[in-house]
């Protein structure tokens, strides 16, 4: 994707005054790859300028919808120790790599809490491959469409539909950890 002179200018624009008003598709423009560390470095530097960036957002492809899951952990860290509460219900990849603070949302979409490494996420129902990747933090929800493959973590739920068949985080549903059968282990599902 080619940056015009008029682009380049409102880059220029954005970063010198730190314009509240950024947009998704400008901060796409000015990352290398899709990288915590690349959206954090052009992302706005103020908490409630991220916030209102994430609400104004409307994420279409995969893309997209990474980079506002970065931007929802970046967020909760920048108001770490206070919650992010995130007035929206249609966003995957909420809390993407976390590594402390508390996000607190109804509904999530899928990915949830992929690779996130510590923090919390507090939320009534997520998608699918909710905590994917995960080696560490907490997420707790009410009900979750499908757990992904974990490294370690904790994930307490009161309803799950399926679980992914490797899992290294503790996971306890409706009060009960969860536990594969050994034959499950032997036959290795």
């Amino acid at each position: 994707m080619r940056m015009t002179e008029d682009d380049k200018e409102k880059v220029i624009y954005n970063q010198e005054h730190n314009d509240p008003l950024m947009e998704l598709k400008e901060i796409i423009k000015q990352i290398a790859n899709v990288s915590k560390v690349e959206i954090k470095r052009v992302a706005p530097k103020e908490c409630e300028e991220i916030k209102d960036l994430i609400l104004r957002s409307t994420p279409d492809d995969l893309y997209e919808k990474m980079v506002v899951g970065y931007l929802t952990s970046i967020c909760a860290e920048c108001m770490y120790p206070d919650t992010f509460h995130l007035q929206r219900n249609d966003l995957d990849y909420i809390g993407f790599e976390l590594e402390k603070g508390t996000i607190e949302t109804e509904i999530a979409g899928k990915m949830l809490g992929t690779c996130m490494k510590g923090g919390k996420i507090k939320v009534n129902k997520a998608g699918d491959e909710t905590g994917s990747s995960m080696n560490g933090g907490e997420i707790i929800a009410d009900e979750i469409m499908g757990i992904g493959n974990t490294l370690n973590g904790k994930i307490i739920a009161g309803k799950v539909g399926k679980i992914s068949k490797n899992q290294g985080a503790d996971i306890i549903i409706n009060g009960v950890k969860y536990k594969r059968s050994l034959l499950d282990r032997l036959l290795g599902k």
